[in-house]
């Protein structure tokens, strides 16, 4: 009986320190990650990881940077001056093609969310509204001056094949006007040196909230159906940096997925958090801008061969790249840190 009671004791003992070892093993130590983004509200569940205090929970501390464009903030993620961007995948091919590879490792939007925003007494004289089809609406922007931010960006990019799309030559038929931000394409609409621009929310909807603009093609709706079911704009990393950190990356996405939960069940916390990233956005506005592009946001960050095969083939039609890259998992964007393989 004697032999039963030290062996018992023994037992839990030893039972004791695996559980205290399994404990100091699953705390993983606290790491600094520095992220660029540029600003737009399709990166609301990061802001929201931070600010809701899920990345701290995951023994991250996240300092996000705020870049004036896309150009700035792949180049900073390629110089290893930051961890994370949220970059396209037009970026991608080109570094590809200068022997550097990123790794897109998180989903951010669904398509492609960009809302033309055009001022009211222009809408007015061309008869243009949401109700039209959008071939219509396309062909409306002849002779307009369109605001983009700068040569390349999205926004270049996508109101180019717009115009294309009705038939039109960007260089000859609409005037495509390099303003910058969000901030100047706003004052240049309200004094009316541009007629439309487009961006993500919730600029547009400044614009209108204000009296100066009308959305007239909601991407974010899907107005644009190609453009759906579209690997617009997703969160990538150094291939370095995923081969020596997925840990760091599960802990990351576990995070940015609770605030996509938060955000998707409780839209008015979802607002508070919001405010440390958009102080000067009104509440109110917020929560339009925020209705408006949750259904172009990815539920979870998955991503599929058919999303990037379709963002691929749209570049090659374009005329962005002469060569097009394998689409499979695994090439440019893999679902493994997600799935936590």
């Amino acid at each position: 009986m004697r032999r039963r009671w030290w062996v018992r004791v023994a037992l839990l003992v030893a039972t004791a320190l695996v559980v205290a070892t399994a404990g100091v093993t699953a705390q993983a130590p606290r790491v600094k990650i520095k992220e660029a983004h540029t600003g737009t509200l399709f990166m609301a569940p990061v802001y929201i990881a931070e600010a809701a205090g899920f990345m701290g929970e995951e023994g991250i501390d996240l300092e996000l940077i705020e870049v004036d464009s896309g150009a700035l903030g792949i180049a900073a993620l390629v110089a290893g001056q930051v961890e994370f961007f949220d970059a396209d995948p037009f970026q991608a091919v080109q570094l590809r093609r200068q022997g550097k590879q990123i790794m897109f490792i998180y989903n951010l939007t669904k398509r492609v969310t960009l809302d033309m925003v055009m001022h009211p007494e222009v809408a007015r004289a061309r008869g243009i509204s949401r109700s039209m089809p959008i071939q219509q609406r396309f062909a409306a922007l002849r002779g307009l001056r369109l605001g983009v931010t700068r040569p390349g960006a999205a926004t270049d990019v996508y109101m180019r094949y717009y115009l294309k799309r009705a038939g039109l030559n960007p260089d000859r038929d609409a005037q495509i006007v390099s303003v910058g931000g969000g901030g100047p394409l706003l004052a240049a609409l309200r004094t009316r040196q541009i007629d439309a621009f487009h961006l993500s929310a919730p600029t547009p909807y400044l614009a209108e909230r204000d009296g100066f603009g009308v959305v007239v093609i909601k991407g974010s709706a899907g107005d644009v159906p190609e453009l759906d079911n579209f690997l617009y704009t997703g969160i990538s990393v150094h291939n370095v940096y995923a081969n020596r950190n997925p840990d760091v990356l599960r802990r990351w996405i576990r995070a940015v997925n609770k605030a996509n939960q938060l955000m998707r069940r409780d839209q008015a916390a979802a607002i508070t958090h919001l405010r440390k990233y958009f102080p000067r956005t009104e509440p109110d506005v917020m929560a339009l801008a925020l209705r408006e592009i949750i259904p172009a946001l990815s539920e979870d960050g998955r991503m599929s061969e058919q999303m990037m095969e379709k963002h691929l083939q749209f570049m090659l039609d374009d005329g962005q790249i002469t060569f097009k890259p394998s689409a499979k998992d695994g090439i440019l964007w893999t679902n493994k840190f997600i799935s936590g393989k």
